[in-house]
Formats: C-alpha cells, structure tokens, sequence
C-alpha cells in the first residue's frame, strides 16, 4: 500500500480501473457484482487527508460518466462532457471525505457519505438520478427486493458498503465492520420483506404495447409516424378489443392541436378496437413553447398529463439562464429546446383502474414515481422516444430503471417506446415481456399483448421515501464526528 501511494501515476491507474469496472456493472452489462468490487481500486490509491483524493476519484467518475453518457454525443455533441465532469465531482468528494473521517466506524459513515451525496445528486439543479449505483443491480433479485423499504438509495448504500467492507479487510483492519457488514447481507438475503408491503390485487388491464421501430429524427413529415402507428395496430389487433393500446412518445412529434383529423382518427381507433389510446405527443404552453403531453383518448373526455420533469440538453439546458451557455450550446447542438414542464400529477382514470402516466426518463426519479403511488397509481405507463439514443447504452439503462421503480411502487410497469426497449415488468422487477423480432428489442417493429395485474396500496417506500435511512445517516455520522472532535 505505502508503495502504490507514493507512485502517483500508479494511483492514476488504479483510479481509472475503478471507472471502467463500474462502467461494466451498468445495463446492458450483466455483470452487476463487479458494483461490490470496483470502487475497490480506487480506494487503495487513496491517502489519508490527501487533496489528491478528490482529484483521483473526479477523474474515476469522468471516465465512468463519458463512457456511460456517450450517448448523450448524438443530442449536444461534447457539450454533454460538462453534465459528466459535474457529476464526477461527486466521487472526487466522496473519496475526498471518507479518507478525512476518522478511521474508526469510517467503513459505514463512508457509505452514508455516498448515501447523501446521491440524495444530492438527485435534487441539486433539477436533478439527474440517472446512473445512481444502485441501478447497477436491476436485475439481482436477492437485494432488489429491499426497494420496497429502502429504495434506489438503499441499494446504494449496500454496494457501497460492501466495497468499504472489503478494502479494510484487505488493508487487515476493521473486522467488526466486515462482519456487521456480512450480517447485513445475510439478512437482506434472508429475509421475506416482501411480506411487510401493504398491497392487493385490485383486477387486471389488457394492454396492447406498440412499438413501430423508427428514428423520430429521420422522420420530416410528422404525420408518418402516426400511419406507421395507426398500420402497426390495426394489423395486429385482429378484432380484439384491449382495454388500452399504447403508442410512445412522439407518436405525432409536432403540437396535436394542428392536426384535427389525425386526433379523430386516434378517437375513431379507440371506439371501434379499444377502450382507449395512450399516445406522446406535443401540445400548445404559451408563446412559442410546448408540452411534452400525454393523451388518454376514450370514448368519453380526453384526459391529458404534461410532462413535469424535463430532460436535460433535450428538453432544457443546464444553466441555460445564462446567456453565453445558450450560445454555446445553440453553436454545439445547432438549436435551443422549447419546452415548458408541467406542474401536475395527473392519474388517468379508465374506468374504475388508476393509471399513472410518465413520459420519457420520468421513471428515473423515485420520488415522481412516489407521489403517484400515493395518489392512488394501480399500474404505470411509460411513453419514450428512445431512438436518439441510438443502438448504445442509452435504452438498455432507461428500461432498466423500470425494474427499480416497480421494486419500489410495488407496481407493473409497462414501457411503449418509439425504437425499442418496450415491455412489461413486474413489482419484483422481473422483465416479463419485450417487443422483439427475431431476438432483436431496438429499432424493430411490432406489438405485445399482456394482461397487467392492478396493484392498489403503497410501499413502505413509497409512504417514507428515504427519511429513515437519511436520519440513520445523519446520525451514525454525527456520532463519528463528535467522538473524532473528543480525541
């Protein structure tokens, strides 16, 4: 150890050997334990109370987040490095703050440091809960099942956790904490919590998911991805009547109200093969910005749902209040958003089920997702155009945060997207279903029917959200700090 921390250029490697071991646990990768070792390396090129931690664990997390956000280039060029370099400042605190703690109780304070500094990342300037390390195990069902009670963040702390746990067992330090730490495990792994939810069935809702397969940015004449839709649905119905057909955001990428004919086709299609269709589209704000909407047409009232939390560089420019960042991004990007957000949450009611509607990367926030629950959410749709993200990363990591949204709504998820990944998942966070033809889930055309279960009731989660485990942070770490401030 004393020689890797004298050899700085050594250090610098084992930093971006962190960044590129997390990057591997992320989706598409199924590779997700690599969460529990990766930080590891990073960890031994630290020093105690060394202003060169920060910069080692900024430069782990500019790796991981350039090539995690690479998609991000098709949208806003390099400009999207920026987004990069400010959420890798956060691992250059994180290291910076564990290695200025106090040795002792360092394993779990250090874990509750990344705890907090997520609940950050996740509300600082709109917030960006993206690449959160939890998401890292989507698919690990074993820890999943504690996002009922603890949620994304929960899952965090774990796999941080465990990397802390391990580096001072290596270092041949801090027994205690790799054994509370190997309790912890035990218990998650153990223990049903699935049984101290609150939930019950409440019916089912025929579904059918439309995904045409096309490139919303090839398309000039916004009326052809409609036809594309309206052919795709009457072909594949064959006289059967769901209860709701699903087509995805940018179903008609133009404001709605320009195009009365195509909204009396859509109502038309609702009367005759369908209790109703959930569409993405635009619709009139003021002056010249738009909504990103949501319409329900059924056979009574349209019912519409505007987007409340917008995507950044696509729908808003980070920083944009300042002149010189909009010219720079119009010069990079070629344009400047217009898009206005919502203010309400509003529930789709179909009949006697409770609908909650999310338009695009809604789903990555937990705390969205929470209020609708809370309101009386019995199953969530998602709309999304997914096709500027290209065939890389960006679809695999959006549909994967349905996983972690239904393991903490205790709630079916199901996704209609405009290229791909569109499917149903279910309150354990298990992908029951995708469109695919002929293995393929992005940029093909076709449909899925399913009968989605109801869910009435919330999680513990959903009625917390992460209050009990920011107060143990708050805590635990108070008690370290005073008892450092003692000695």
């Amino acid at each position: 150890m004393d020689k890797i921390r004298r050899n700085f250029f050594l250090r610098f490697i084992l930093s971006i050997l962190s960044g590129i071991a997390i990057f591997f646990a992320f989706p598409p990768f199924r590779t997700g334990f690599l969460a529990f070792l990766g930080f590891i390396p990073l960890l031994a090129a630290s020093s105690e109370n060394s202003k060169s931690n920060f910069f080692l664990g900024t430069a782990a997390g500019f790796l991981f987040y350039s090539l995690s956000f690479f998609w991000l280039y098709n949208l806003a060029g390099f400009f999207y490095m920026l987004l990069a370099l400010y959420l890798s400042l956060f691992w250059g605190l994180f290291l910076y703050l564990v290695f200025a703690l106090p040795s002792r109780g360092r394993v779990f304070t250090g874990a509750f440091t990344w705890f907090l500094l997520e609940i950050i990342v996740s509300c600082l300037f709109t917030g960006f809960p993206w690449l959160l390390l939890g998401l890292s195990q989507w698919q690990n069902f074993r820890i999943l099942k504690i996002a009922g009670i603890f949620g994304i963040y929960g899952i965090s702390f774990l796999v941080i956790l465990a990397n802390l746990a391990l580096f001072h067992f290596f270092k041949k330090k801090h027994f205690t904490s790799l054994f509370l730490s190997l309790l912890i495990f035990g218990a998650v792994f153990v223990f049903p919590f699935e049984r101290l939810q609150k939930t019950e069935a409440a019916g089912e809702m025929s579904v059918m998911v439309v995904q045409p397969g096309i490139i919303s940015s090839e398309q000039k004449d916004p009326g052809k991805i409609f036809a594309a839709l309206k052919e795709l649905t009457w072909e594949n119905i064959n006289g059967g009547r769901p209860d709701i057909v699903i087509w995805p955001e940018g179903s008609l990428p133009d404001d709605i109200d320009r195009y009365p004919g195509l909204k009396k086709e859509v109502k038309k299609l609702a009367e005759k093969n369908a209790s109703a269709v959930l569409l993405g589209t635009f619709s009139k704000a003021e002056g010249e910005l738009l909504y990103n909407s949501a319409f329900l047409f059924g056979t009574d009232a349209v019912q519409v749902y505007n987007k409340n939390r917008l995507a950044p560089f696509g729908e808003f420019i980070p920083g944009g209040r300042w002149r010189v960042i909009r010219s720079v991004f119009q010069d990079t990007a070629g344009y400047i958003p217009m898009v206005k957000h919502g203010e309400s949450k509003t529930l789709f009611i179909l009949g006697d089920k409770r609908i909650a509607p999310l338009i695009c990367f809604e789903n990555v926030f937990p705390s969205m997702v929470a209020e609708f629950n809370m309101k009386g959410a019995e199953v969530f749709l998602v709309v999304t155009n997914d096709s500027w993200y290209g065939r890389f990363l960006g679809p695999y990591q959006h549909f994967a945060h349905n996983s972690m949204r239904a393991a903490e709504s205790g709630k079916y998820f199901v996704q209609s997207s405009l290229s791909g990944i569109s499917g149903v998942v279910s309150p354990g966070g298990h992908v029951l279903e995708t469109v695919r033809k002929e293995g393929e889930q992005l940029f093909v055309a076709g449909v899925l029917f399913y009968k989605v279960p109801l869910i009435r009731g919330e999680t513990i989660y959903s009625r917390l959200g992460d209050l009990p485990l920011f107060l143990i942070s708050i805590l635990f770490t108070g008690v370290v700090l005073c008892g450092m401030r003692k000695n």
